[in-house]
């Protein structure tokens, strides 16, 4: 037998020998293609956290709102005031106010131009202008369709009046697309090298000898923890400084708020290694179902686009990604100025997640070296 096809042959019988690295091969092109359905193959182009301040507070008023949160394209959060609304606003709770103010039935029923009062988060000029877009068409269909209904002569339609920018000068894509990148080493960095790093050791049988040795398995995880976290730190630190002089964006660079939310992204990132370097059985495995679950999940985090240009339910599987949290809070403060006082919540989180992930991972470790 000619030796290339013989070396072929044997690779391909060894690849169908293992379940493990067969499934995540089938399921990394099946995944992908499921999301990218999902994502950009709806008609709906995202859905986003409006705020509403009914003034009027009419039969007419409320129709609207009705109306405005059955598109499927908003979700409508209700104020009693308007100063908590655009303080909603400023937090990223909401991407948009809409404020119907006092006499917009009466105008309507009157055939007077009647108007309503916007403002936009203009932190993402895409999501706004999008926001901006449908809003405005939203009220012209909803005026023809009361005039039609009551069989009146159509005026004017609805008027959007945009009140002042609530959130600074408008950023760039640049500016929003370097804080998800920095996100990027938390999956890829941190996860595949904890992955790599523990898994090969199984391959080699290296545990078998550290058992033998005074040096206790925990301490083998601990070290390979540390040199985890210090790849991440330089692939964080490149990307960083490649950001910074090659796009030259308007951030703001407080290392003191950017250090603890990058170390805590990176030990989610490594603890998420860990879980899939003790459950994968070979180091094909493991690689497959860290690169799929990696590529997957930058999907779900905000690292390129909004979190709302996902549909409803991928939103929720979103929200439980720790990396999510990361990315938000890294903007936060690259592009919002916030310090490290406004990142209690996000820190909490992230610090949660890492110890819970962190301590599984450990238990199945243990476990692991056990069988050895």
């Amino acid at each position: 037998m000619n030796p290339v096809i013989g070396v072929a042959v044997k690779d391909i019988k060894m690849f169908f020998r293992e379940k493990g690295t067969i499934f995540w091969t089938i399921a990394f092109p099946v995944l992908v293609m499921l999301l990218f359905s999902a994502i950009f193959g709806r008609e709906t182009p995202f859905t986003a956290n409006i705020g509403i301040v009914d003034a009027d507070g009419t039969d007419i008023s409320a129709m609207a709102i009705s109306s405005l949160n059955g598109t499927g394209v908003f979700n409508i959060r209700l104020f009693e005031n308007k100063s908590e609304a655009l303080n909603a606003l400023n937090a990223t709770e909401v991407r948009a106010v809409i404020t119907i103010p006092d006499g917009f039935m009466e105008n309507l029923t009157r055939q007077v131009p009647a108007q309503v009062l916007l403002a936009v988060d203009e932190t993402n000029p895409d999501v706004a202008r999008l926001i901006r877009d449908i809003i405005k068409t939203f009220f012209t269909e909803f005026c023809k369709g009361i005039y039609e209904w009551s069989n009146a002569t159509f005026p004017e339609p609805i008027s959007i009046v945009e009140e002042q920018k609530i959130v600074g000068e408008r950023i760039g894509y640049k500016e929003y697309i370097l804080p998800g990148m920095m996100c990027y080493p938390l999956l890829f960095s941190s996860m595949v090298a904890s992955t790599g790093a523990i898994v090969y050791e199984r391959e080699k049988g290296t545990l078998k000898r550290i058992r033998a040795s005074p040096i206790h398995p925990l301490k083998v995880l601990f070290g390979k923890t540390l040199a985890a976290l210090l790849q991440t730190a330089i692939t964080i630190l490149i990307i960083a400084v490649l950001g910074a002089f090659v796009l030259n964006p308007k951030v703001n660079w407080d290392i003191t708020a950017l250090t603890p939310i990058l170390f805590l992204g990176s030990m989610n990132g490594i603890a998420l290694g860990l879980l899939i370097s003790c459950i994968g059985r070979s180091p094909q495995e493991a690689s497959g179902a860290s690169t799929t679950i990696g590529i997957v999940l930058q999907w779900f985090t905000g690292m390129y686009f909004p979190l709302e240009y996902l549909p409803e339910y991928l939103q929720q599987i979103g929200r439980i990604v720790p990396m999510t949290y990361a990315a938000q809070a890294l903007r936060d403060v690259m592009l919002r100025n916030i310090t490290l006082k406004g990142l209690i919540q996000p820190i909490i989180t992230l610090t949660a997640s890492a110890i819970v992930l962190y301590a599984v991972g450990i238990i199945l470790y243990r476990k692991w070296v056990e069988k050895e």
